[in-house]
This record gives C-alpha cells, sequence and structure tokens, in this order.
C-alpha cells in the first residue's frame, strides 16, 4: 500500500506521518529529513519553505509503499 492510501496520512499536513513505517529505509529516511526540515521552518517568522516541502513529501506518499 502507498502510504497516500494510509488513512493516517493527511496530504494538508504530511509531515505528522510516521514516515519511519516506509519500507524502504532511503525513502524512511528522506521523509524524516523533509519532516525535521518542515518543523524547523515553522519555528521562523518566514516559513517560506513549508509549502514547498510538504509538496516533496506529497510526491514521496505517491511513491513510498508501507
Amino acid at each position: 500500500m502507498k502510504v497516500n492510501e494510509c488513512r493516517n496520512f493527511n496530504p494538508d499536513y504530511p509531515e505528522l506521518f510516521t514516515w519511519g513505517h516506509v519500507d524502504s529505509p532511503t525513502l524512511s529516511s528522506l521523509g524524516n529529513i523533509i519532516r525535521a526540515a518542515i518543523e524547523a521552518d515553522l519555528r521562523t517568522a518566514d516559513r517560506n519553505l513549508t509549502p514547498g516541502l510538504r509538496q516533496a513529501l506529497r510526491y514521496l506518499a505517491d511513491l513510498a509503499d508501507v
């Protein structure tokens, strides 16, 4: 099953998904790196990177299996 088909995956907030459940270690690690970058960007006043990083996680969710 793809990540984007999981019940607990919210495309509006993909950083809330537990990316450690992804079958591929590489995609799991990448998901966690992007999630951490979103958390760091949300702490800034500008939050310029968050929309693009969320889109990156949505693309990853289309590819990754759980």
